[in-house]
């Protein structure tokens, strides 16, 4: 099989694994955050739970098929479980208040790594985004609009 095969076929592998739990998540964050403080504290415990069985999910085919930033994305994985962790002692008491603002910031984090990784071009390749600040390419100034690109 040809090397780009294989990177095409690791692309769309790792693009479905993301878009899978992603959509998934997000589909139980509005559920939860729609929800009336009862039915968010009867539900929490189970969607942390769900949470970290999808970004294991997740992160476990992506280290199978070499995602070249998957240590960045456990990163922020952690950052997001830890927030959730944190709060939930504060919801287990009755207090949803800092829980809702987590929900708000996970789907945040959600929406990062769909931009991150951005959508699969027609060849199939995936190409992971800069690091804020970091700069790929030398500036191409397009002069239709006089505004510069990195290429």
């Amino acid at each position: 099989m040809p090397a780009h095969q294989v990177s095409d076929n690791r692309a769309r592998a790792i693009g479905l694994a993301m878009r899978h739990t992603h959509k998934r998540l997000c589909s139980r964050i509005r559920l939860l955050s729609g929800a009336g403080d009862e039915q968010f504290i009867a539900g929490w415990t189970d969607f942390v739970a769900e949470v970290e069985a999808g970004f294991r999910h997740e992160e476990s085919i992506m280290e199978r098929l070499g995602y070249p930033a998957l240590q960045r994305h456990r990163a922020d994985n952690a950052c997001a479980l830890r927030a959730l962790h944190r709060v939930t002692p504060q919801v287990e008491t009755g207090d949803t208040a800092l829980a809702r603002q987590a929900l708000g910031a996970l789907g945040d984090i959600l929406a990062l790594h769909r931009f991150a990784v951005g959508p699969l071009p027609a060849g199939g390749h995936l190409h992971h985004m800069p690091a804020a600040g970091q700069v790929i390419g030398k500036p191409v100034r397009h002069e239709r609009h006089g505004h510069a690109r990195h290429h």
